[in-house]
């Protein structure tokens, strides 16, 4: 078997990992905040051991104040998504989240001067079309699904943040060590929250703590790690979509393990919505390549 299959295998094997990770957090009892809490100090737990052998120069960029607020953001990102199951169906859920890359390209034309291209314009009509489709589904439950659909949303929102404003250090530090220090704010931001609310830290019992070590085991290190290596090997296009089988896979999860029903508005919406994500991030990525080629060319 060629690397290029041994990759493709790899890259379904880090979908599945986080397809997981909606499935575990609605089957947890414990409240969002600690739930998003350990998964993060469990991550953090894991990786350090790693990060003080190979990494320990990369310290210093802990007085970097953008980690310190992309830590911030995807504290946020990480309680506004997990309150959203609560609220809302898992389907609906990791739809919603899944348009962080157009937030990405919409704060990149906003704040970065970069062009808003007609394939990424389309790409964005079309996820405005899907998610009016999905509301309207759910407009019967003023108060429960469309809260948590906004939650979802929202925690896209942050998500796109965090990574438009970690760019300027990306280029600076390898991925390892750039997670490592934004994982360990987040956990930080995460347990000021769990203080300052007065949520037990203890007390949760055997099976939620193993659903926070599986969260950080599965989506967070074994997944997020295999579409890291991915991109490397394979075209951004190829990982792009192979992404948008996540909430596929995470809805088909969801009422195959937990009997919840996939309405015909949410297939329907969820359809505009992937698709015009994937439409707006293969147009990016190509005009992307294109300007690199141009400047390349020039110099």
């Amino acid at each position: 078997m060629d690397y290029k299959k041994k990759i493709n295998i790899l890259l379904a094997v880090g979908i599945f990992f986080l397809s997981t990770s909606g499935i575990l957090i609605k089957v947890a009892s414990a409240p969002p905040l600690i739930t998003a809490f350990y998964r993060m100090f469990f991550t953090v737990l894991i990786l350090t051991p790693y990060f003080l052998i190979k990494h320990r120069a990369d310290a210093r960029y802990f007085l970097d104040y953008r980690p310190l607020l992309v830590g911030f953001l995807l504290a946020v990102h990480f309680i506004l998504w997990i309150s959203s199951i609560q609220y809302t169906d898992i389907s609906n859920s990791v739809i919603f989240v899944a348009l962080q890359p157009l937030f990405t390209i919409i704060l990149e034309y906003l704040f970065a001067r970069e062009d808003l291209k007609e394939g990424a314009v389309i790409g964005i009509v079309m996820a405005v079309i899907g998610s009016s489709i999905i509301s309207i589904g759910d407009f019967y439950q003023l108060g429960d699904k469309l809260f948590g659909n906004f939650l979802a949303l929202s925690a896209a929102l942050f998500a796109s943040s965090y990574l438009f404003i970690g760019r300027g250090v990306r280029k600076k530090l390898n991925y390892f060590p750039y997670l490592y220090i934004l994982y360990t704010y987040a956990a930080l931001f995460l347990a000021v929250g769990v203080y300052i609310f007065e949520i037990p830290f203890i007390g949760y019992g055997t099976n939620n703590y193993l659903i926070f070590l599986a969260l950080a085991l599965g989506p967070t290190i074994v997944g997020h790690s295999i579409l890291n290596l991915a991109v490397r090997y394979l075209p951004t296009s190829i990982v792009s979509l192979s992404i948008l089988g996540e909430p596929i896979l995470t809805t088909f999860l969801a009422w195959l393990l937990l009997s919840e029903e996939i309405r015909m508005t949410t297939m329907f919406g969820g359809a505009f919505i992937l698709g015009g994500i994937y439409l707006a991030s293969v147009y990016n990525n190509h005009q992307n390549r294109k300007k690199e080629r141009l400047q390349q060319s020039e110099s």
